[in-house]
């Protein structure tokens, strides 16, 4: 099942209106999965869609377009910012607030996939519905 992409391009996206977009465009799929695995899918592209959105706003000078799609039991989160610098994982402690938004989208996802563009880089992050479990 493919469902048409929720698109943004705007550089005054905010964290709350990237998760509004991952939830319109999960609905299709969340109706087809268990309760507790919608429950958890929903979370975790919610957490990885603001911390791209907060990482570009904060590294890279904005972002530049943001995009969701689903096909089959992907869903994939791009977010295409200004900076043609990569993400890192800051070595700080586990206490410490900040620097660790990269490690955890690392691990909630399927796929990392990052490419450079003229403008600056587009970071693209998938998730299995059928991982969000267990």
């Amino acid at each position: 099942m493919a469902s048409p992409p929720a698109h943004r391009t705007m550089t005054d996206l905010t964290c709350p209106e990237a998760r509004s977009h991952v939830r319109t465009a999960l609905q299709p799929l969340l109706e087809t999965l268990p309760a507790q695995q919608a429950t958890l899918l929903q979370q975790d592209a919610c957490l990885i869609a603001s911390e791209l959105v907060t990482n570009a706003l904060l590294h890279a000078g904005g972002v530049r377009d943001f995009l969701v799609s689903i096909q089959g039991s992907a869903l994939t989160i791009h977010v295409s910012d200004f900076s043609t610098t990569l993400p890192t994982h800051r070595a700080t402690a586990r206490a410490t607030p900040g620097g660790h938004g990269w490690l955890i989208i690392q691990r909630l996802s399927a796929d990392v996939a990052i490419e450079p563009d003229a403008l600056g880089k587009t970071i693209s992050v998938t998730l299995d519905a059928l991982r969000a479990i267990g």
